[in-house]
């Protein structure tokens, strides 16, 4: 399927106050035309800044007028950016002081987050996908589908995932089938985006109705654990925004790296020494 670019499209650049530190944020552009609202670019971006050690803990933010004026974007842009960092935890609003970073520059993956039909292929095992869901609203394709493992007859569900992808950045998208197949895989290979690395917040889940069915689980499970974020490629441009809940059964790694700043100890004989 042929790819639609544009051409030097506008972007939404900063414009500095000349004698005030600019915390990275002269590095910051917003694509009027990705085809992702501008509110969650300039909160990925502020959440990069952050997670970076760019702006530390303890610092303020810029404050909404001097982020409004800037980008050049409207306050609500700002507010609903702000919004979503302050549910995070990443910043709180400090009465007389504005909103200061209450974050240490930790970050965290999770081992094996990407192409779940991928993953199970190297593994030698037979993915199967079905789709719950598939739906046009507002501009973005809503993809519901159970995730699971064949063993012969028997399928073993592992998660169920909601993916939100813009139909301007992905036309046609609609018409795939992705029961049978892969997502990452298409969108690699006719829309160029490549998934690299994820965004992921990781909260619990009501057992509802059709989480019980998909994952056929005791009507006595508290919860689910769920991720949820932003997928991005190699540029941090946006691949999809996604929403993973997990069944009871599956076992997840989880690999952290500290800053260097909070990972030396103090009796540590090697700079490089691991402990």
């Amino acid at each position: 399927m042929p790819r639609s670019d544009r051409t030097n499209p506008p972007v939404v650049e900063p414009r500095l106050e000349t004698g005030r530190p600019d915390l990275g944020l002269s590095r910051l552009q917003l694509d009027a035309y990705s085809g992702e609202q501008l509110y969650r670019q300039l909160y990925r971006m502020l959440r990069a800044a952050i997670l970076s050690g760019d702006i530390a803990e303890g610092e303020a933010i810029p404050s909404e007028n001097q982020l409004r004026d800037q980008f050049g974007i409207a306050r609500t842009t700002v507010r609903n950016a702000m919004s979503l960092l302050v549910s995070e935890g990443l910043v709180q609003q400090v009465r007389g002081r504005g909103t200061i970073v209450s974050h240490r520059p930790i970050s965290h993956s999770i081992w094996n987050f990407g192409s779940f039909t991928e993953l199970a292929r190297r593994q030698g095992q037979r993915p199967v996908t079905r789709v719950l869901e598939h739906q046009v609203a507002e501009g973005e394709l809503q993809l519901v589908r159970a995730r699971g493992l064949a063993n012969g007859e028997a399928v073993t569900w592992l998660n169920m995932d909601t993916s939100w992808l813009s139909l301007e950045l992905y036309p046609g998208i609609e018409r795939y089938d992705f029961a049978e197949q892969s997502l990452y895989e298409t969108l690699r290979r006719d829309y160029g985006r490549y998934p690299m690395r994820s965004e992921l917040l990781l909260t619990v889940v009501p057992p509802s109705e059709r989480l019980k069915e998909v994952f056929a689980t005791a009507p006595d499970v508290a919860g689910y654990l769920c991720a949820s974020g932003d997928v991005l490629d190699g540029d941090d441009r946006l691949v999809e925004r996604t929403s993973i809940v997990y069944s009871p059964a599956v076992q997840m790694k989880f690999a952290t790296r500290w800053g260097r700043s909070t990972a030396r100890l103090p009796a540590e004989r090697d700079a490089g020494e691991q402990t």
